[in-house]
């Protein structure tokens, strides 16, 4: 009896140890797949969740540490989704075009990843479906907990390198974009509530913009995904209908800075005698800056020069 606790308790120990040398997308697998036995298992990338829930469940220990070293083997390599993981506009865009395009060919595994990309990435990891009877490994016939499931490995790694090849085809060039300057808030602002009012903003449930830089992503991979539907099997060159958008797109701001730069002048008219907007203006041009701007900047200092 001594003995069997020892062994047991080895056992254990093994496998919490394997536990923490886990990836999150491995925990999350690891997760989804206890959840087949336990309905109240949440999908998370969380290690001290998964320790406590491979505590509490009635699964063979052995069994449990087989599955733990097998999950690696059904996830798509990591170097396939980089370009995803790593790029906030390829993420919204493939996250976009997944939804419109691949849902119905890898179902989408519901999770509780909080972050846009973790969400993806762990919705198509921990996709898989039920086999009856299961498959046995090769070197024994113990059927491995893992083998009660098919993950559609093959399946998921050629769709995601032909998402790639579309994605690296009909990425916007930079001189369609080159006039959206990543440091201007407000145009930034303005592009996408034009790209939301023509319906073509895309967007994420879970996606909050932190900063202009993801603003600019989201811009991006709007104008992106506008050729989501062109035939990989040809050059690609943009299409008539991309390139009008953008045009029209372009033209809609310099409108738009025109009227603004028309109201600011009749606002200073307002306020200001002709010599004084002149003497402003030629301030302005010396910092290279709009006598909008140039005043906003006096009036800042100013309010933060009072104590």
């Amino acid at each position: 009896m001594d003995f069997l606790m020892d062994s047991n308790q080895s056992t254990k120990e093994k496998m919490l140890h394997k536990a923490n040398e886990l990836t999150e997308r491995e925990v999350a697998v690891t997760l989804a797949i206890l959840f087949q036995y336990h309905n109240d298992v949440v999908i998370i990338r969380n290690k001290d969740y998964l320790l406590r829930r491979l505590q509490q469940t009635f699964l063979d220990q052995d069994s449990l540490l087989v599955l733990l070293n097998d999950v690696k083997s059904v996830l798509v390599p990591e170097e396939s989704i980089e370009w995803i993981t790593k790029d906030l506009r390829a993420a919204l865009w493939f996250g976009d075009y997944y939804s419109s395009h691949l849902a119905s060919t890898i179902a989408f595994c519901n999770n509780n990843v909080s972050n846009i990309i973790g969400h993806l990435i762990t919705g198509i990891d921990c996709f898989f479906v039920s086999l009856n009877p299961p498959t046995h490994s090769n070197d024994t016939e113990d059927v491995h907990l893992i083998n009660f499931y098919n993950f559609g490995l093959e399946h998921k790694l050629a769709t995601i390198n032909n998402t790639k090849i579309l994605y690296n085809a009909i990425i916007t060039e930079r001189k369609y974009i080159d006039w959206i300057d990543i440091n201007d808030q407000d145009q930034l602002y303005w592009a996408a509530d034009y790209l939301r009012k023509a319906g073509m903003l895309v967007q994420n449930k879970l996606f909050l913009a932190q900063n202009n830089e993801d603003i600019f992503a989201q811009i991006c991979a709007s104008l992106d995904a506008i050729d989501n539907l062109y035939n990989i099997n040809y050059q690609y060159t943009p299409t008539p209908n991309k390139k009008f958008f953008i045009s029209n797109m372009r033209k809609a701001w310099s409108q738009k800075k025109f009227r603004d730069k028309k109201d600011a002048e009749s606002a200073q008219e307002y306020f200001l005698t002709r010599r004084h907007i002149n003497k402003l203006k030629k301030l302005a041009d010396e910092y290279g800056v709009s006598s909008k701007e140039y005043l906003q900047q006096l009036i800042d200092e100013a309010y933060d020069s009072i104590d």
